[in-house]
């Protein structure tokens, strides 16, 4: 019956370890998303801010140039009015749609320049998205990987344990040999989690067994 106890309350404590470091890895995964959802709403604050202040120029300009057209249509009317020479009058509507045409053509270079920076922001945003998306891919699949030799390698340790406390229930062994077998499997320690436990239920068991 204490045998059976013993085993109980070993695999018990492995299951809580398990149990503690996914939550823990829930945890740190909950934590990369926080973290990228800001860069993303920086980035796209800035692609925002951006694009206001090139519509404020655009607006800026637009008015500007409004203002003008609308001062020479205003001179054209009043040279309609009072010119005394037809030459005057043609020269200054082809200086009218000379700047109308200006107007177009700095409008299409505005419009393309703001174009060509939403572009490249656009892009910039989705590099720095894929580009962290693989690189959480890749942590995640390594974590996962580590997760499942640690996790083999714990049985391997749990299943060295039992044939010890097998060998050492059995009695075949002399108080010095099981000493020895105590020892090597405390000498083969790698910082695993369970195995002080186990070495201080073998040393246990073995005080039983001499008694």
């Amino acid at each position: 019956m204490n045998t059976i106890f013993k085993y109980l309350l070993i695999f018990f404590t492995l299951f809580l370890f398990s149990a503690c470091q996914l939550f823990e890895d829930s945890q740190e995964l909950q934590a990369k998303k926080q973290e990228l959802a800001l860069k993303i709403l920086e980035i796209q604050q800035e692609k925002d801010l951006a694009s206001l202040e090139m519509q404020k120029s655009l607006a800026l300009l637009e008015k500007e140039k409004a203002v003008e057209l609308q001062q020479m249509k205003n001179y054209i009317k009043e040279k309609e009015l009072n010119v005394n020479s037809e030459k005057e009058l043609e020269l200054i509507k082809q200086k009218v749609l000379l700047q109308e045409s200006n107007n177009l053509l700095d409008f299409q270079k505005y419009l393309l320049i703001f174009l060509a920076i939403l572009v490249v922001v656009i892009a910039a945003f989705i590099f720095y998205y894929m580009k962290r998306k693989r690189e959480d891919e890749l942590r995640a699949y390594n974590d996962n990987i580590k997760k499942y030799f640690y996790m083999k390698e714990n049985e391997s340790r749990m299943k060295i344990a039992e044939k010890i406390l097998g060998t050492i229930s059995q009695g075949n062994l002399s108080s010095e040999n099981e000493k020895k077998l105590i020892n090597a499997f405390s000498k083969d320690q790698h910082d695993y989690d369970n195995d002080a436990e186990i070495v201080e239920i073998l040393e246990h068991k073995k005080e039983e067994n001499e008694v």
